[in-house]
């Protein structure tokens, strides 16, 4: 058994003003949201390897 991603698209929207406070709190929900993505995929990949 084999897991293949070929294409993975998140698309994260953030309704906001666009200050800097703001701007800064969405770029890191975007990088958190990205980090978990790829954990979960790790945790895949590892998951199918044990099998």
């Amino acid at each position: 058994m084999s897991l293949e991603i070929k294409n993975l698209v998140i698309n994260v929207h953030v309704s906001g003003s666009a200050e800097d406070k703001v701007t800064s709190s969405v770029e890191r929900l975007r990088s958190e949201i990205l980090d978990e993505c790829k954990e979960l995929i790790s945790e895949s990949e590892y998951r199918m390897k044990e099998r």
